[in-house]
């Protein structure tokens, strides 16, 4: 049975503020593309305050001035009759941003600022004498009207199962180019420690998985710290973090052929119940799939993948005890219609369908997470259709990483 796919993208438009425009010097500057921006460049260079009696004359500048500065660009600063002693960048709150200098610029050690903000500048330089000069500025980053938005998803504090990814979702999608560096900015903190790696399922989601499923009662702490870093035709607007709590460790496997589903917790078999899944032409498919939701009852309509209802093949079903595992579709559920078939033969349009009992009970044992293994068929589930990264070797999951 097939039930329409889950959205798993938004986007966050921003009226009403100001652009941004990316003129002049803009080549020389790691940033999003020209296209999309429009906006008045500040003029500069400008230093609002000096201080002392050296002879050091000092000027503060970025690439797109003091009041438009790009969040990934640095700080110039040149000195006449001086060398730079300090460089210190504070918040609104008085807080000091970490950063480093080289040459004449100075950099934020995280990477990069914030979207919208405000921050003061100090300079403090010293001439040939060790005489101090000092000079202050006020800088603002742009105000883009489109930005990207980065969350999570099954983060929410309620267990998830042992096959759920820490999923980290961005509302636009990232150049190829762009993600090395965000994936640079996210760390995950397990307990107990676990080897994982992440690795990109799409343009829009980076995934962490452990390299087996997560042990029984694992807890992670995720921060993607990527604020201010280019993306798409913009830039990231927020740092996130979140915590995943996992409960004991599920696994239901399926033999096709066999029409059984066994159902594992922490290693020991708890029940094996009879099941059919899909007939020939319309076969379930083998492989590692992940229990994505959890509904009852679903609406089930075969014109969602384009046959009518009053087809032979047709159906609109109030379906309990439904549990999605591809994107495409397939679930565990009732099928009280198709009892005679439980345990002998294969007679569903895909799904694995068991007696009213049954699915209740499976319904109740699960968590949305758990990952649902499947032998039997010729037909490989593949990892955009589910919750993918166990559709992979633990090898070929690192190569879905963007370092």
């Amino acid at each position: 049975m097939t039930a329409s796919p889950l959205q798993l993208t938004r986007r966050t438009a921003l009226a009403g503020v100001a652009g941004l425009t990316l003129a002049g010097c803009a080549e020389a500057v790691n940033g999003p593309a020209e296209a999309d921006s429009t906006a008045t460049q500040d003029a500069h260079p400008t230093t609002t305050a000096t201080t002392g009696t050296s002879a050091a004359a000092i000027t503060i500048d970025t690439a797109h001035g003091l009041t438009s500065m790009w969040p990934n660009e640095p700080l110039e600063i040149s000195v006449e009759d001086g060398t730079i002693s300090s460089v210190k960048v504070t918040d609104v709150s008085g807080a000091e941003i970490p950063g480093s200098i080289s040459g004449s610029q100075w950099s934020p050690d995280r990477g990069a600022l914030l979207l919208r903000t405000n921050y003061s500048v100090e300079v403090v330089a010293q001439d040939s004498k060790k005489h101090e000069q000092v000079a202050t500025a006020s800088i603002s980053t742009v105000n883009p009207n489109l930005v990207v938005e980065v969350d999570f998803r099954y983060a929410d504090g309620t267990a998830v199962g042992n096959g759920m990814p820490i999923w980290v979702r961005f509302d636009m999608a990232l150049n190829d180019d762009q993600r090395a560096a965000i994936e640079k900015t996210a760390s995950v903190t397990t307990s107990p420690v676990q080897e994982g790696s992440w690795g990109w399922a799409d343009a829009t989601t980076l995934f962490w998985r452990p390299r087996e499923y997560w042990q029984a009662g694992s807890t992670a702490h995720v921060e993607v710290n990527a604020a201010g870093l280019p993306a798409g035709e913009t830039w990231v607007l927020n740092n996130a973090e979140a915590d995943y709590v996992y409960g004991d460790l599920r696994v239901m496997r399926t033999d096709i052929d066999g029409h059984t589903l066994t159902c594992y917790q922490n290693g020991a078999v708890v029940n094996t119940l009879p099941v059919s899944c899909g007939k020939p032409g319309l076969e379930t498919m083998t492989g590692t799939k992940v229990i994505m939701d959890k509904q009852s009852p679903v609406v089930m309509d075969s014109e969602t993948f384009g046959v009518n209802n009053e087809s032979p093949e047709g159906y609109k079903l109030d379906v309990y005890w439904a549990q999605r595992i591809t994107w495409s579709g397939e679930y565990f559920h009732a099928a009280p219609w198709a009892d005679y078939a439980h345990g002998n033969q294969n007679v569903s349009h895909g799904c694995t369908g068991m007696s009213d009992a049954n699915a209740e009970w499976l319904f109740n044992f699960t968590l949305i997470g758990d990952p649902a293994e499947f032998v039997g068929s010729t037909f490989a589930v593949q990892a955009y259709q589910t919750i993918g990264c166990w559709t992979y070797s633990w090898q070929d999951w690192q190569l879905q990483s963007a370092l």
